[in-house]
């Protein structure tokens, strides 16, 4: 009997789908617990939880083998990454759901402006005209003046910009380490980071929303090397089509629930954030060739 092996772009979208329920699902669990646990403890026990399954799984020569490593870069991408979680977290306790996906979305905007302001690269035409059509969704999505611009809609554009900081920074070590020496690391610094944040706030959790944390924990450290994963299989073009799977997700748990309605500007919004992404890769592959 013959045996064929998946098309390396089938496995590599696969990848990215699995990274992106697990983010829907990452607003969900915060949601379902924010009235239990500060956001600060809920940071500090999804780390906790990435940490120790990452011990469980992986043998301990995967992760001490190479100490060829710039720790300052990761001790600064690990505390910017806690600090944008933080962000993203607070944003899903005051806002629908879906507005603070959305406009999670402009994080690969955020990368391309802080490329070109703090890697030298050059402002082309089409990333200027993607620059502006994403941020033209953002406020379609955010309608100013409206009730949606409050508090949550800070905290989600904090939230992006943290992580296409954090992008940044992995373009340092990322050619340089192995992907799940990288995640280790972020998770030897954070927690204990995490654990100084959470104290002020501290609230010891229910076994019920121990067991939720559990999940996002376990669920965000594979969702982590899925994604990197993905990247080596796939195209960003394809990928990025992929991961926008999350804001219909989040449409439709916001609306089951928690019974937040289903916006039309959120989906406008988001649809133009998405083809401002679009443009923008398909300018940037172009020119690679």
């Amino acid at each position: 009997m013959k045996s064929y092996a998946m098309p390396a772009i089938v496995a590599g979208a696969l990848f990215m789908a699995g990274n992106s329920v697990v983010a829907a699902m990452d607003g969900v669990i915060v949601r379902l617990i924010a009235g239990e646990i500060h956001p600060l403890g809920i940071v500090f026990f999804r780390n906790l939880f990435s940490l120790i399954a990452i011990y469980a799984i992986f043998p301990r020569s995967k992760l001490y083998s190479d100490t060829n490593s710039f720790f300052w870069v990761h001790a600064i991408r690990a505390v910017i990454k806690l600090l944008a979680l933080v962000a993203g977290f607070m944003a899903v306790t005051q806002m629908p759901l879906s507005s603070a996906t959305a406009i999670a979305f402009t994080m690969p905007l955020f990368v391309m402006l802080g490329s070109v302001i703090f890697l030298g690269e050059k402002f082309y035409a089409a990333r200027i005209a993607a620059l502006v059509l994403g941020f033209a969704g953002v406020m379609i999505v955010l309608q100013p003046g409206a009730a949606t611009l409050n508090a949550g809609a800070a905290w989600a554009l904090a939230g992006a910009i943290g992580l296409a900081a954090v992008a940044l920074l992995m373009k340092v070590s990322a050619g340089r380490e192995d992907p799940l020496r990288i995640a280790w690391l972020n998770l030897v610094i954070t927690v204990p980071v995490a654990l100084l944040f959470a104290l002020p706030v501290w609230e010891t959790p229910s076994l019920y929303a121990l067991g939720l944390m559990a999940l996002q924990g376990v669920g965000g450290l594979m969702a982590q090397l899925a994604f990197a994963r993905a990247m080596k299989l796939a195209d960003a073009s394809l990928l990025v089509v992929v991961d926008f799977i999350r804001l219909p997700l989040a449409l439709v748990f916001g609306l089951t629930l928690f019974g937040e309605p289903i916006q039309l500007a959120v989906i406008i919004g988001g649809t133009v954030i998405f083809l401002a992404i679009l443009m923008l890769l398909h300018w940037e592959n172009g020119r690679d060739r």
